[in-house]
């Protein structure tokens, strides 16, 4: 029917990135965006966004909610996921990101939904023979089980599209910065409340980007006619750990550490805080994942594909920590 909106369901609305893309897809006029939310979630950051929102009901770990959340949608996308790199429980990054991403294609494919997005990390490739690498490189060993739980959700979403024809896209999102962000895993907030003791591998680069980007990229590959079967990596403002840091440093006028801790010698103390963190259930202040990770190296990518194919233009890094450390400072007045 000319002019009936196309419904797009996104998992994941709640979140850093998930707000961003409900933001984003409401500029479109022909697009209806309904949110799958767990019972009981707050809905209150999305309602503020738009009166016109549509909700719904559903958990990706449980696949008998996920087809009447999805039944009418033209387009998924899932942003639900753990991103974090230490759970007291490490089923949990798999529970997730892969059985839950795995439940989400599955659901999509018995609707019958046109598109699928996927939203992925470049760290699903783990640490690749060959630096940069691209959409079409062989994955290498994963250092943490959040890279290698997403390498494993999305390897499945793939067997799917071979096998059972599902709709599917995966955007591969670098670091995302920007304001909105309640995880602790960018650091910027330590930074600008000068609770950083030193720096952590300083020379090691790595690609990051800006929110806002991450919400135009899903929704350039949601909406591009020749997307299905399609990855894009996404984002880059590349920067040295050390770099990164000075930055959030000029623009909080907070001094930044210039001591560097090998990781090798952070190895022993980070497995000393894991044990310790397993039995407390709280978060080590150095997950061991995170030195494990670090200690692979520079993790360098081409984003080529996407300015190409999807016309992306990336925000400076600069701009995008301007944001997040305002809205750090003006939280502490």
């Amino acid at each position: 029917m000319p002019g009936k909106k196309r419904i797009v369901t996104i998992t994941g609305a709640t979140g850093f990135v998930g707000r961003a893309t409900v933001a984003r897809l409401l500029e479109e006029k022909n697009v209806q965006v309904r949110c799958m939310l767990r019972p009981g979630s707050d809905r209150s950051a999305l309602a503020a966004l738009s009166g016109s929102l549509s909700y719904c009901e559903g958990d990706i770990t449980r696949p008998d909610t996920l087809e009447a959340a999805f039944d009418g949608s033209w387009g998924v996308i899932n942003l639900a996921g753990y991103r974090e790199f230490w759970a007291r429980d490490r089923q949990h990054f798999y529970t997730i990101n892969q059985q839950g991403a795995e439940n989400v294609f599955r659901a999509c494919l018995a609707v019958g939904v046109d598109k699928v997005v996927q939203v992925s990390t470049p760290l699903a490739y783990g640490v690749p023979k060959k630096l940069p690498f691209n959409e079409s490189s062989a994955p290498g060993p994963h250092p943490s089980d959040y890279g290698r739980s997403k390498h494993l959700g999305d390897n499945a979403g793939w067997s799917l599209y071979k096998e059972s024809g599902l709709p599917l896209t995966i955007v591969y999102l670098a670091a995302v910065i920007g304001a909105g962000d309640d995880k602790a895993t960018m650091e910027v907030r330590r930074a600008v409340e000068k609770k950083l003791p030193a720096l952590v591998g300083a020379d090691t680069t790595y690609t990051y980007l800006y929110r806002g980007d991450a919400a135009e990229a899903i929704t350039r590959a949601l909406l591009a006619p020749d997307s299905v079967g399609q990855r894009f990596l996404i984002g880059d403002q590349r920067a040295t750990t050390r770099e990164y840091f000075n930055i959030i440093g000029d623009l909080a006028d907070v001094p930044i550490p210039r001591a560097n801790i090998p990781e090798r010698w952070l190895l022993p103390t980070a497995r000393a805080m894991e044990w310790v963190a397993r039995r407390t259930g709280k978060r080590p202040v150095i997950p061991l994942d995170v030195i494990k990770t670090t200690a692979a190296g520079s993790l360098l990518f081409s984003a080529e594909k996407s300015k190409r194919k999807l016309k992306l233009q990336y925000t400076p890094l600069q701009e995008a920590l301007a944001e997040s450390v305002a809205e750090i400072q003006q939280e502490s007045g």
